[in-house]
């Protein structure tokens, strides 16, 4: 991503590199369900993050692998269903109703950190996501479910014990339609006759991959659909077939000729109990993968579903009143939306869905993001706007961005702005940057659109007009859900100036408060601050002479290809004797930047202080910035 993509929402760049600093923990959000099932038999279930196998009372099955993100523990949602057994009834995609018994029933949402129990609600340390068509959710949701849970951190072990649930009743059947013996995608242009006795359990933002699943979980079905326009060759074909399969034995590839044409098999077994087949065919400048899983004894018991696997062709005949149409492309669109924000949202199905906090959207190299913050006492549309342009306007240099545009327009039947801002890193590749800034009482809304332009598959006019025109937000709604949001860029003052010191080290130095820091403790060897553009380290080594440091430095630095030494001077640094090593990059280009270091020796110690910034930051803001902060650099004592 372009750094003077992120210029105009500076807090994009921040999250990106504070995710680097990030600590990992597992989470201590507590939840307790508010009843207790019926059922006293209780279940052992056992995980581990990064391990794709869980045991549930000592007997292994594959699943997806936990992980943690932003210190919240994720865990694939067939725990719950298949390891605790609740029975699963997804609606829209979105909402997940778990019943465990006749007297516990948990309700969650992606998106929405909110959950019911038995009708009360609750908070979820996060938002389920579905990450490549799994449905992930907190590991703080099994608590919900009457389970107690024990996380170990120094092996990474999620243990969960809790009472198994009720045997599921319910048809598990797809929400079926009189008269309907098949079902397929128009827009995908697939089909295949009606999975009898199996149930619908996910479908992804676009359609591209849906699954269903039995109640008794014995059977499992999914379509995979990928673009692939350059021809593949049957070993090509195979060998990303490969792909899919996950820590499963191969028992036999072969490829098969139908009517629909030749498909590429492969037969698997996990170690689970459950034997799998895949196909794939190339068609329609797509890719297709079916999955059928099915809990045997032998690879044999899976000729009886043959039929099913057969009937699938890469087709879709919408005069066939038989065939039911599942996909979620409607007149060209796909319909997102958010009940939290009230939000409504219509985008081409190239477009997918973030996986975030917050909302967002990505195509290719373009992106949708959309925020709500609280509007402070006192503040307005027009101040909100002219300090976004005024930040913008002091860290990108003149030379490398056009003029900003900003335009009245209505938003939701609000008056708003539309700020347009171009900019470049190298002379050669522009980005615009368009954001839709709207006041509705309590609060601030900030839609944001950023591309690469010239993107040929990008229609740009067509999306501002669906963000200007068709996005919906239900601003009661909002004022409903959300409480105080504070917007973190209210408080940022770009003039204003911290104090940092290293005890350890001696010497203090003064830098923006704006600028981020890589962790909290100025004692470490190594100090990164960032700005906008702008680097600027602290490196410190003990027991070391400075007799031929700079030498090695420079071949360091130079060794990388990219810089070459453009001076060598002796300098002054607080008060000490420094080497000054300037470089520039070795090919003159207008992506060019400048990166300085100065290295000295104090009490048998060295330290190396260093900048460096992009050209197309070098405004007379940033490279003040620098300067002060070079200059504010001093010993202690």
């Amino acid at each position: 991503m372009s750094n003077s993509r992120i210029m105009f929402h500076p807090k994009m760049l921040l999250s990106f590199l504070l995710v680097l600093a990030l600590a990992i923990s597992s989470g201590t959000a507590a939840f307790a369900a508010t009843s207790a099932a019926a059922t006293t038999t209780q279940v052992v279930i056992k995980l581990k993050l990064g391990s794709g196998q869980m045991t549930v009372d000592g007997v292994a099955s594959t699943v997806q692998p936990p992980f943690q993100q932003k210190g919240v523990t994720f865990i694939p949602l067939s725990v719950l269903t298949k390891g605790i057994g609740v029975q699963l009834q997804l609606t829209d995609n979105k909402k997940m109703t778990l019943t465990h018994s006749a007297s516990l029933k948990v309700v969650m949402a992606t998106g929405s950190k909110t959950a019911y129990v038995n009708g009360v609600q609750k908070t979820l340390p996060a938002a389920p996501v579905a990450v490549k068509g799994v449905m992930m959710v907190p590991l703080r949701a099994a608590e919900l479910l009457g389970a107690k849970i024990t996380f170990t951190a120094s092996t990474k072990e999620i243990a969960i014990k809790g009472p198994r649930a009720a045997a599921a009743g319910g048809k598990g059947t797809i929400d079926t339609d009189a008269g309907k013996s098949k079902i397929g995608d128009s827009y995908f242009k697939w089909s295949m006759n009606y999975p009898t006795g199996l149930a619908q359990n996910y479908q992804s933002g676009t359609g591209d991959f849906i699954s269903f699943q039995d109640v008794k979980k014995n059977y499992y079905l999914s379509i995979s659909v990928e673009e692939a326009k350059d021809p593949l060759t049957a070993k090509e074909q195979r060998d990303y077939l490969e792909g899919y399969v996950d820590d499963e034995t191969v028992l036999n590839v072969k490829e098969i000729a139908l009517p629909s044409g030749k498909f590429q098999t492969m037969v698997t077994k996990s170690s689970d109990g459950f034997y799998y087949e895949y196909r794939a065919i190339q068609a329609n400048d797509r890719f297709y993968v079916l999955m059928f899983g099915k809990s045997a004894k032998a690879a044999s018991e899976l000729t009886a579903n043959k039929p099913l696997l057969d009937s699938f062709a890469p087709q879709f005949d919408a005069k066939n009143a038989a065939l039911k149409d599942l996909s979620k492309v409607k007149d060209g669109v796909v319909t997102y939306k958010d009940a939290d924000y009230g939000l409504t949202i219509q985008l081409p199905p190239e477009w997918e869905e973030g996986y975030e906090d917050g909302i967002s959207y990505y195509n290719g190299d373009a992106s949708i993001t959309f925020d709500i913050t609280s509007l402070k006492a006192g503040d307005t549309l027009e101040a909100w706007v002219e300090r976004q342009k005024a930040a913008a306007d002091e860290v990108i240099a003149d030379a490398y961005k056009e003029p900003m545009v900003a335009t009245d327009i209505v938003w939701n039947g609000l008056p708003a702005k539309l700020v347009k801002l171009a900019f470049t890193d190298d002379g050669t590749t522009w980005y615009e940057s368009y954001r839709i800034f709207a006041v509705k009482g309590s609060y601030k809304y900030d839609t944001q659109l950023d591309f690469e332009r010239g993107a040929t598959e990008l229609d740009a006019a067509d999306i501002l007009s669906k963000l200007q025109n068709n996005m919906k937000v239900d601003f009661a709604k909002v004022e409903k859900t959300f409480g105080q949001v504070p917007d973190s860029e209210d408080d940022i003052d770009q003039h204003k100036t911290v104090v940092k010191t290293s005890k350890k080290y001696g010497y203090s130095i003064t830098v923006p408060e704006d600028w981020t820091v890589s962790g909290i403790d100025m004692d470490r060897d190594s100090v990164i601050f960032t700005g906008v553009g702008v680097g600027f380290t602290v490196a410190v080594e003990k027991g070391t002479s400075l007799e031929g440091y700079p030498e090695m430095l420079e071949k360091s630095v130079t060794g990388t290809g990219f810089w070459k030494l453009d001076s060598r001077t002796n300098e002054t640094l607080a008060g000490e004797s420094a080497v000054k090593l300037a470089f520039v990059p070795n090919v003159t280009t207008k992506a060019g930047g400048k990166f300085v270091l100065y290295v000295m020796e104090k009490n048998d110690t060295i330290y190396v202080v260093q900048t460096v910034i992009s050209d197309s930051n070098a405004t007379t803001f940033n490279l003040k910035q620098i300067d002060d902060a070079l200059k504010s650099f001093k010993f202690n004592g």
